[in-house]
């Protein structure tokens, strides 16, 4: 019998991570799940680990090692639920997270195919909360999505279906990948969102890397024509860019910047949404573990 949902959670060498998230899966009160570890370094005690648990719903899938798309991807393909959710290894779910998203998902039309939850920025090495994350947009959400990623991909639960229409994670990516994933799955199909925090998504030393982050913003601009052909979009990105490159001690920001304004002169739509971005938490979390001080 197939289950309702498939989790895939890709992993790479870290099975004390790896542990606490597969424990907050089996904490789930739904329990109508398989769980797929998608292992990118195909090392035996991450298979010895999965296998302990003596679950029937956790399947151990070795991958190598491509990278964090080809992981999600092989986990889609291998996915034999009507819905698919996404952990990411070094983060944790909370117990009511499956339940309430399948029981939203039950009263909603089919034209619905993706819902997203707030989340908790956990910080790992103090076991403290350092801020919430809260859903902006629901319905059509894709301008929402051409200008910020407004999702986590660890809240996600998207029907499998979507995948087909949509395509897969692009591993030409070096980030956001999954942002520009969502953005394709919004042309498809209306989002819907929960305001409670249901997922921990850990922050930790080792785990950002800036200038692959704002690779990964270029790369948005680049496969996308309505962020490119879009003054007003286009200058939200390259003013948000410019920003915090300049935050970083970067001075080519100041390009961007100058940029961002001749596109788009009065920043009409642009500049309160910008600000209100750089000083939320998660591009606090960015700058502070830039320069080393978290």
């Amino acid at each position: 019998m197939r289950p309702a949902v498939s989790i895939v959670i890709p992993t790479y060498n870290r099975n004390k991570l790896l542990t606490r998230a597969i424990e907050s899966v089996l904490s789930q009160g739904f329990d109508d799940f398989e769980v797929l570890v998608i292992d990118g370094a195909q090392s035996n005690s991450t298979r010895e680990l999965v296998r302990s648990y003596g679950d029937g719903r956790l399947r151990y899938i070795p991958q190598r090692g491509k990278g964090i798309a080809d992981a999600r991807n092989l986990g889609v393909k291998k996915a034999r639920g009507e819905y698919i959710a996404f952990l990411d290894d070094d983060d944790q779910w909370l117990p009511e997270k499956l339940g309430l998203q399948m029981e939203l998902f039950k009263s909603l039309p089919s034209t619905y195919g993706l819902i997203y939850t707030a989340f908790n920025y956990y910080y790992l090495e103090r076991n403290k909360i350092l801020g919430t994350k809260k859903p902006k947009a629901r319905g059509n959400v894709y301008r929402h999505l051409l200008k910020d990623n407004i999702t986590g991909t660890s809240t996600i639960m998207v029907r499998r279906e979507c995948f087909k229409r949509a395509g897969l994670f692009r591993m030409s990516f070096p980030t956001c990948e999954d942002w520009d994933m969502w953005l394709r799955i919004s042309r498809i199909c209306l989002f819907e969102a929960i305001d409670k925090p249901l997922v921990n998504y850990s922050i930790h030393t080792g785990q950002f890397s800036f200038a692959k982050y704002l690779a990964g913003r270029y790369r948005m601009i680049e496969a996308h024509g309505d962020i490119r052909h879009d003054p007003q979009v286009l200058s939200y990105h390259l003013l948000q860019i410019g920003i915090l490159k300049l935050f970083s001690g970067d001075r080519t920001g100041g390009k961007d910047v100058l940029r961002a304004f001749k596109l788009n002169p009065t920043m009409t739509g642009n500049l309160q949404d910008v600000l209100g971005s750089i000083f939320d938490v998660r591009t606090k979390i960015y700058i502070l573990k830039f320069l080393n001080r978290l």
